[in-house]
């Protein structure tokens, strides 16, 4: 986090904000700063590859996450999606959490592609894969994911798509 402070702000608010990071008594600074992060990286259009604290930034800005931890774990599934050739998830091969995985990023990322199998070949509609990440993501006890699931969708297919 200190290289995207360093280069989002200005010198003389880099001081200040190290200074908010590294205050004991203030838990809630943390959160603040990754979301000005955020709104920098949004604004001066500068996101780099697929990097972990950057997209920790942009999910924070999120108005229903309940923790920075939710917006981690989106943003570790981001990264895993991305290293994938295929990520459209078959319900004969996928399974657990990696089903879960799957059908989150095919739904907010390549959801036109979803729709494109469900009217061509008669795959599964997009909600079908929607009511399985809920699930799966309830099964793997990761249930700020589950219940915001559709909030997230449609977030991130904001803000990436």
């Amino acid at each position: 986090m200190d290289t995207l402070i360093n280069d989002l702000f200005p010198e003389s608010q880099v001081k200040a904000i190290n200074q908010l990071l590294k205050d004991p008594t203030d838990p809630t600074s943390k959160t603040l700063i990754q979301k000005e992060i955020g709104k920098e990286l949004i604004k001066n259009n500068e996101i780099i590859n697929s990097s972990f604290p950057q997209l920790i930034s942009i999910t924070s800005l999120s108005p229903f996450a309940s923790s920075l931890t939710e917006c981690e774990n989106v943003s570790y599934i981001i990264i895993w999606g991305l290293k994938k050739i295929n990520i459209l998830p078959l319900i004969t091969e996928h399974e657990n959490e990696e089903l879960a995985y799957r059908c989150f990023i095919s739904l907010s990322f390549f959801k036109k592609a979803l729709i494109k199998r469900y009217e061509r070949y008669g795959a599964p509609n997009p909600n079908f894969y929607r009511n399985i990440g809920v699930k799966s993501f309830e099964s793997l006890g990761m249930n700020e994911i589950s219940n915001h699931f559709n909030k997230w969708e449609m977030f991130l297919e904001e803000m990436f798509i």
